[in-house]
């Protein structure tokens, strides 16, 4: 297998809903706002209103469950969906406070990503499976994405 560069993403979120601690796990949703996507084959933005459905677990590890929608330059729209793994950190929490953004690697922040669409110009992302390591920002969130192939 090889990793190739494919996209770099970046959004704000527009909401944060602490549900609380539940059965299984202390669950937080966040609401993604607006973002841009870039790449050597596609680029456009996010659409604000997808969301991640995060469960915090013991010890700070959280699973990851997103769903957004990107819109390329020409208009195709893609579902761009994924799970993964973050660990809540006193470092990272600091360092947002103070003002600054996170730099890749700061925490466990890491996805598999997976691309639905109907348009036959991007219809190679249906067949890709992609993995992508996170990012906090002030604004929100950054990730860079390689298709595995």
């Amino acid at each position: 297998m090889q990793l190739v560069p494919l996209l770099t993403f970046r959004n704000t979120l527009s909401a944060v809903q602490s549900i609380g601690e539940t059965p299984f796990g202390h669950r937080i949703t966040y609401i993604i706002g607006d973002g841009s996507f870039e790449g050597e084959r596609l680029r456009g933005r996010i659409l604000p209103g997808g969301g991640d459905w995060l469960n915090r677990g013991s010890g700070g590890l959280a699973r990851l469950d997103v769903r957004k929608t990107f819109k390329t330059d020409d208009e195709a729209l893609i579902h761009v969906s994924y799970t993964g793994l973050y660990k809540f950190s006193d470092g990272v929490t600091a360092r947002l406070a103070s003002g600054q953004d996170c730099q890749f690697g700061d925490t466990l922040f890491l996805a598999q990503i997976q691309f639905e669409t109907s348009h036959a110009r991007y219809a190679w992302l249906n067949e890709t499976l992609a993995i992508g390591e996170g990012r906090e920002t002030q604004a929100g969130v950054e990730y860079r994405v390689c298709a595995v192939q």
